[in-house]
């Protein structure tokens, strides 16, 4: 008895999606407003722009290690490796998390 209920609950919940998708498909929902020729305009000054402004950091990244001793340099590199290891604060293998004694 359990078990059909579990079966006909997961069945309607799969339709109940699928419902909800079709009611997305509104033919009253908003459309996009045509983009007019000064919007395109501001739009590609502002990529422009955009693009100036990373091309220039890039300069600056690179002239300041440049300026950097070589040892300067490898220390700077090394730190960069060590540091992006601590700060992307990954977990760990799933099966070595699971099989992992438990201090309980």
């Amino acid at each position: 008895m359990g078990r059909k209920i579990k079966i006909l609950f997961f069945v309607i919940m799969i339709f109940m999606g699928k419902a909800l998708h079709a009611q997305d498909l509104d033919a009253r929902s908003p459309q996009p407003a045509p983009v007019g020729k000064q919007q395109k305009a501001a739009e590609k000054k502002k990529e422009i722009k955009q693009k100036k402004f990373e091309k220039s950091v890039e300069k600056a990244r690179k002239q300041h290690l440049k300026n950097q001793s070589k040892n300067t340099r490898k220390m700077m590199r090394k730190s960069h490796h060590s540091s992006k290891r601590w700060n992307e604060d990954r977990k760990g293998f799933f099966l070595t998390r699971w099989l992992r004694k438990k201090n309980h």
